[in-house]
């Protein structure tokens, strides 16, 4: 079946006259498959920039739901716990960090390995680990306000055929990303070049465990990225910008026609 919807994939390329994609890696992805890189545009998806904001701590409804403590470093993934979630590596990490008492790892979200995450992070008696039910779309920027830092672990070779969308969301929300993917990639070289956040290989554990440590002793740095995710989020994330760059897409496609 897989070879079949790749032989679909190549006809369809072939045919386009124009591509859009969503990330740099994933245009890498494109190119080895025979497509010319002038015929591939990046365009990233976009938060909403008029509704998407940092809420302040006591305004937060996440928070006051439950009853968060300001004297803890939150260390949150909110999303779907499936095959683009390597929740394995959130074990590893826990467990290098667990004799940080006031480190907790808030796991909020539903998904297809969320029960073995349960079951194993039981079994491992991590109690550093929190497990919270996913919230409604409109408490979005009110649960990523509340974390001190987010972690977007991804499994090898996801990163070149997927992006996480909640990227764009925790910068627009001033927020720091530690992340794992592949090494190499665009989106872990993104981290380091605009200095906001810390990106790891898929196998580096102690990589993300430092980078959590690092982050929660100097709140200073932890500012820093936070200032410069959010004007990067603006400049590449935001929907007014990315709109108006397929707008531009469909005037250059046009005036080829």
């Amino acid at each position: 079946m897989q070879k079949i919807f790749y032989m679909f994939q190549k006809v369809a390329y072939r045919r386009a006259d124009h591509i859009s994609v969503i990330s740099e890696d994933m245009k890498q992805k494109v190119i080895e498959q025979g497509v010319p890189a002038t015929k591939i545009t990046v365009i990233p998806d976009w938060y909403d920039d008029k509704s998407v904001r940092e809420i302040p701590w006591e305004d937060n409804l996440f928070v006051k739901k439950y009853d968060l403590k300001k004297d803890c470093f939150y260390v949150q993934f909110a999303g779907t716990m499936g095959m683009n979630f390597d929740y394995k590596m959130v074990l590893q990490v826990a467990e290098k960090l667990k004799q940080e008492k006031k480190i907790v790892f808030q796991m909020i979200g539903q998904g297809s390995q969320k029960d073995d995450f349960v079951h194993a992070a039981q079994e491992k008696k991590l109690d550093n680990i929190v497990f919270l039910p996913l919230e409604p779309q409109e408490m979005v920027p009110h649960v990523y306000s509340a974390c001190s830092v987010c972690l977007i672990p991804l499994p090898k070779g996801v990163i070149g055929n997927s992006v996480p969308s909640k990227a764009g969301l925790l910068m627009a929300c001033h927020r720091v990303i530690v992340t794992s993917a592949d090494e190499g990639s665009e989106y872990n070289k993104m981290f380091e070049r605009e200095q906001i956040g810390i990106a790891c290989s898929t196998d580096d554990p102690e990589g993300i465990a430092d980078g959590i440590i690092r982050l929660r002793d100097n709140p200073d740095l932890r500012e820093k990225y936070a200032d410069n995710a959010q004007k990067y989020g603006k400049a590449v994330y935001a929907r007014t910008v990315n709109t108006k760059l397929y707008e531009d897409l469909y005037r250059r496609i046009g005036g080829k026609a």
